[in-house]
């Protein structure tokens, strides 16, 4: 099937300013589109130069056609103007983004081209998270989260998912991260402990909004100076979100972490959206899913 595939996502792949679950993006996009027969092509861009990498990628269209954009909008005003820009040109597929402005674009879209959204369950990722705390802690403690930027819906959905299914006796304290990862979890712990080190509380669980936030935050947290603290550190669980096959399912089964929650790559799943459109005929969902689990399964009992 000659069709053509623009998936744009967040980050500086060349200057290694790219999260696992965006590689794991590119990945099971770049499968998709050898097992389908699409034409597929995936370009990084951070999200102050997501609309000019979008734009010039259009304008070559005439000579490079393209069929349809997978992306996942930097902020609300990147995600109007997409919707603005290929409207009438391109089908277009938003990754973890929703607003009005995507259903008023619904009405007007037509049927030549498709229009949907994939998206991460980030509350219930935060439930999850809450239930494998409260887990760990089932009869009571402190728990530190590491969130992702408070700018981010994904982090925002996920803190109150946590918050929402905590135990009551579970105590909650919280740190935000400049970004997603590794070195930005170990700056939002130290900016946290900066504080903390001059009282005297136990932390039992420091659970993070991705395998790499928690990674940073631990590695950070058993580096301490102070014995006292780091003996705590040492003893305490920590918990991530992602578990991507090559980095955080490793870390959860060499123990590195005590769990993570599974985020499938929402790249495949708009792929197959755009091939039933194409193939079978078959309207691309304004709303889809994909389904979160913890991993292990037992991380949530208790």
């Amino acid at each position: 099937m000659a069709k053509n595939i623009f998936v744009l996502l967040l980050g500086n792949k060349e200057q290694g300013e790219v999260n696992e679950f965006q590689l794991l993006q590119e990945e099971t996009a770049l499968a998709e589109g050898r097992r389908t027969g699409l034409g597929v092509e995936v370009q990084f861009a951070p999200g102050f130069d997501q609309a000019r990498a979008l734009k010039k990628r259009l304008m070559e269209a005439p000579t490079k056609p393209l069929d349809a954009v997978v992306t996942e909008p930097a902020s609300t005003a990147a995600l109007d103007l997409i919707l603005r820009d290929l409207k009438g040109k391109a089908g277009l597929i938003l990754l973890n983004a929703w607003g009005p402005s995507v259903e008023e674009y619904s009405r007007l879209w037509g049927s030549e081209h498709p229009l949907g959204t994939v998206s991460t369950d980030h509350t219930k990722i935060g439930e999850i998270q809450g239930r494998q705390i409260s887990a760990i802690l089932a009869d009571g403690g402190t728990a530190l989260l590491v969130t992702g930027p408070g700018r981010s819906s994904a982090a925002q959905q996920r803190l109150a998912g946590t918050k929402a299914t905590l135990k009551p006796q579970i105590k909650v304290l919280d740190t935000e991260a400049g970004q997603w990862t590794e070195a930005d979890g170990a700056a939002a712990f130290n900016s946290w402990y900066g504080v903390f080190k001059a009282r005297n509380e136990t932390v039992h669980v420091i659970a993070a909004q991705n395998d790499e936030l928690a990674m940073g935050a631990r590695n950070a947290a058993q580096s301490v100076l102070s014995p006292a603290h780091k003996d705590m550190f040492l003893k305490a669980r920590y918990l991530g979100v992602d578990a991507s096959p090559r980095y955080g399912r490793r870390l959860v089964d060499s123990s590195s972490l005590a769990a993570s929650i599974t985020t499938p790559a929402n790249t495949g799943t708009a792929i197959a959206h755009l091939l039933a459109f194409w193939r079978d005929h078959r309207p691309v969902p304004l709303r889809a899913f994909t389904e979160v689990t913890p991993y292990p399964a037992g991380s949530v009992k208790g």
